[in-house]
């Protein structure tokens, strides 16, 4: 499956495929561009199948829901959700257009790196573990980024041994889509990615 979700300020593009032999995939995400800001969301349910997607899909409908909320706000409202459910790493991931930063925050193995035109990256370290209703700290944190930056984020199902040296060398999302295709062929897992380029 691939959606892309773009405006004058962003390019984005959403790849997923389910587990070899599964006909459910155990991760769900969420894209949305507006005017003022772009939202991403991306959870990977516990397991995989039916009940992992029954874990994923509750975060990525209540972010469509709330998708105006902080991200701190957000992560929080996830936790929740997940109560008496598998549980789910989860990450989200806000973009503002008009003040050039983005939020971050994210709970489990979910990657995200970003690539500045200027040569810098940007890789926040998740906290370990998964939300499951259960009372959890989160680590919050905003950037600056620059015009022309690429970013990824992907779930584990997504094995790149040379992340950097991709999104330095992609030269639009189309391009790195397709640059990503030989490590989507070995399906031992639910494999989810999103890249992007901001304007």
């Amino acid at each position: 499956m691939i959606v892309r979700e773009s405006n004058n300020h962003i390019d984005t593009l959403a790849f997923q495929l389910s587990k070899e032999g599964k006909l459910c995939c155990g991760d769900s995400f969420y894209i949305k561009a507006t005017d003022e800001y772009y939202i991403c969301a991306l959870a990977d349910g516990l397991g995989s199948g039916e009940r992992a997607n029954d874990s994923s899909s509750a975060i990525s409908t209540l972010v469509e829901n709330n998708h105006a909320e902080d991200v701190d706000v957000l992560i929080d409202l996830c936790n929740k959700e997940l109560k008496d459910k598998r549980g789910a790493t989860v990450s989200i991931l806000k973009f503002f257009f008009k003040s050039k930063q983005f939020t971050y925050s994210s709970v489990g193995n979910i990657r995200f790196v970003l690539c500045a035109p200027s040569g810098s990256y940007i890789y926040p370290l998740p906290l370990l573990g998964y939300l499951s209703g259960k009372p959890q700290k989160y680590r919050t944190h905003t950037y600056d980024y620059e015009e022309g930056s690429k970013f990824i984020i992907h779930t584990d199902g997504l094995v790149l041994p040379a992340i950097k040296s991709l999104l330095k060398k992609g030269e639009s999302v189309d391009n790195l889509s397709k640059q990503l295709e030989e490590y989507t062929l070995t399906r031992n897992d639910d494999l989810t990615y999103i890249v992007g380029q901001l304007f």
